[in-house]
């Protein structure tokens, strides 16, 4: 895994069901030559954030703490054959489809919104969840009542924090996590 902090903490600061976990047999479905993909996915997950992650429900360990909206109960849950290769459906992130490559475990994004149909978006499961974990954690409250300064400051802090895991993200050409930081004040 990429990124290698005290997941237990972060775990303890995300409120009950906020980690969204895929189930063992489904995990080991998804990342079957790599134990540890399939191991962070079963015993962390992602959080919610929020909405910011929606976990496919005929993948997921069912939480009874999840709030239902946590849940993605209509998509399909079947691989798709993409220029890039096999992909599988893991959820929603934001207003995108998200994707784990079965081959070598990379989740990439399907954005309705971009000219890009499949953008890789991140190297493994433990950047995605660090990333989305990080701005949550970094956004101002409207009790703080921020300022443009304070949003361009968490943008740079989330962009550092995530950049030194994994660079995929925020690479050059890189648009998903570009346009969601672009909405980011308004949300």
């Amino acid at each position: 895994m990429l990124v290698s902090i005290d997941w237990r903490a972060v775990a303890e600061e995300v409120p009950a069901g906020g980690m969204l976990r895929l189930r063992p047999d489904a995990a080991a479905r998804i990342w079957p030559d790599d134990g540890a993909g399939a191991r962070f996915a079963a015993t962390t997950g992602v959080p919610y954030s929020d909405g910011l992650f929606r976990i496919l429900a005929a993948l997921a360990e069912r939480d009874p703490a999840s709030p239902p909206t946590a849940f993605v109960e209509d998509a399909d849950p079947a691989p798709v054959d993409t220029p890039h290769g096999r992909l599988q459906p893991l959820g929603e992130l934001y207003r995108a489809d998200v994707f784990v490559h079965l081959g070598d475990g990379t989740i990439w994004v399907a954005d309705p919104d971009s000219d890009v149909e499949y953008e890789l978006a991140h190297r493994d499961v433990s950047s995605l969840s660090y990333l989305v974990y990080k701005i949550a954690a970094e956004r101002p409250t409207p009790e703080e009542r921020p300022t443009p300064h304070d949003w361009a400051d968490v943008e740079e802090i989330i962009r550092e924090d995530a950049t030194a895991w994994d660079e995929l993200p925020f690479r050059a050409g890189a648009r998903f996590w570009a346009a969601y930081l672009d909405s980011y004040p308004m949300l």
